[in-house]
């Protein structure tokens, strides 16, 4: 559809043929791109108040959900899909029920593959997509003031709520001199960090972008300098390799785009669910 194309001015996107399925999202890796109105932290600490958080559509209102995306297409992300396995230990419905029957019914592959990556990243994970009504377990909050109370000094101890707090301190991009690590990366660090369910070799290797300088860097720096993120940094002794910092690395391929010589290779790890 040519909903997003290149022109005078840079990037372009058509609102009359966008239909919001944020599956830009979740191949854009610098985050240049986001959805008017989605706050991951937010989002997050309403699932928290549930002891079993159920994550719908606000394309369909009528289906059941404790917080919803303006579509669940965003969960094509696989760090995305990762941080809700380590935020949730104890569980979290996704609600697909009425996704076959949507204009963006072309997510679910997507959405479906960043899914079944998690047996491989976090195998203990309690995350369950729900295409049939009948598997969806959703309790209404519908308590008494009295009842609240109780609930909420129970929900305050729970594994996602204590996560959720800690994760609002890293909420923010982290900055690195001149450089901005993208925010979704910022929380799955905090996550990895506070996670019991959480390995970082696994996730690393499994997520996070990864270079290899070759005999024909000639230490100019260009990668140094075209890096957003920082995770190439010159090196303190003349004449050695830039230093790598893998947890920074977004496999925007900048570093490689850049170089004359083609002294960095960006390493393929199959970072998104997206073909």
């Amino acid at each position: 559809m040519d909903t997003i194309s290149w022109g005078q001015g840079g990037l372009h996107i058509n609102t009359g043929t966008c239909t919001q399925c944020l599956a830009c999202l979740s191949v854009c890796p610098t985050a240049a791109l986001s959805s008017p109105g989605l706050s991951l932290p937010r989002l997050l600490s309403d699932l928290a108040d549930h002891p079993l958080p159920v994550l719908g559509c606000k394309g369909q209102p009528d289906n059941d959900a404790h917080a919803r995306l303006s579509c669940l297409g965003y969960l094509a992300h696989p760090e995305v899909m990762v941080l809700f396995a380590l935020v949730f230990p104890d569980g979290l419905h996704i609600n697909l029920t009425a996704c076959s029957e949507c204009a963006n019914s072309h997510i679910l592959d997507s959405v479906t593959a960043a899914h079944d990556r998690l047996k491989d990243i976090v195998p203990s994970h309690a995350v369950k997509l729900i295409q049939n009504r009948e598997e969806l377990e959703y309790q209404a909050p519908s308590l008494s003031r009295r009842q609240f109370f109780t609930l909420f000094r129970e929900r305050s101890a729970s594994a996602a709520a204590v996560m959720v707090g800690r994760l609002h301190d890293g909420a923010e991009q982290q900055p690195y001199g001149n450089k901005r690590v993208p925010a979704m990366r910022a929380l799955l660090l905090k996550a990895i960090e506070a996670s019991p369910l959480a390995n970082y070799r696994t996730i690393r290797d499994q997520l996070f972008g990864k270079i290899s300088f070759t005999s024909d860097c000639t230490r100019s720096k260009r990668c140094v300098g075209v890096c957003p993120t920082g995770a190439i940094q010159s090196s303190d002794a003349n004449g050695k390799l830039p230093v790598f910092d893998q947890t920074l690395c977004i496999s925007c391929y900048s570093c490689q785009s850049f170089c004359r010589n083609r002294g960095v290779l960006v390493l393929d790890n199959n970072r998104t669910a997206f073909k």
